[in-house]
């Protein structure tokens, strides 16, 4: 399943998106961005975390989501303006901004977890490798959650 955002939707919104719909979110570690499953969200890494380390470096984004089973959790990653952001999905129960990616991606594919277990997770989004440092913009970021099937006989398929 593959979600895309439209470069005239990210510029249509984006002067919008950066001025009201993250108004109130600090989108940092101690105060991450809710990512509610389904829901494109519209925001900017600038002021938000600041990273310096080996997967994340400069000012990132911090959103956070939950499952309640065992799931199959989609990404799909958009700059707006001209932004080439990454993003790096983590287990909550790490250190922010420590520990491994569990998938990492850009707006150039879908970033897929199958079987991602029940608990909390953060994506983390900062500029791409790529970009200059200290590098920040604004994205569109959509998860789609595909909950995992359990049968009677404990088996999925």
């Amino acid at each position: 399943m593959r979600f895309a955002f439209s470069h005239a939707a990210a510029a249509a919104v984006a002067v919008a998106v950066l001025s009201t719909s993250i108004a109130g979110h600090a989108q940092t570690c101690a105060a991450p961005l809710p990512l509610v499953p389904d829901s494109p969200v519209w925001a900017s890494t600038c002021g938000a975390q600041n990273f310096g380390t080996r997967d994340f470096s400069g000012p990132g984004a911090v959103l956070v989501f939950d499952l309640q089973q065992a799931s199959s959790v989609y990404f799909t990653l958009s700059g707006i303006a001209g932004f080439d952001p990454q993003v790096c999905v983590t287990d909550a129960a790490n250190e922010c901004g420590t520990g491994p990616c569990l998938a990492t991606g850009d707006a150039s594919s879908t970033v897929v977890l199958d079987g991602l277990p029940a608990g909390s997770y953060r994506a983390i989004v900062t500029a791409s490798p790529f970009s200059a440092p200290g590098s920040c913009g604004g994205f569109g970021l959509m998860n789609a959650v595909m909950p995992d099937t359990i049968l009677a006989d404990g088996f999925d398929d």
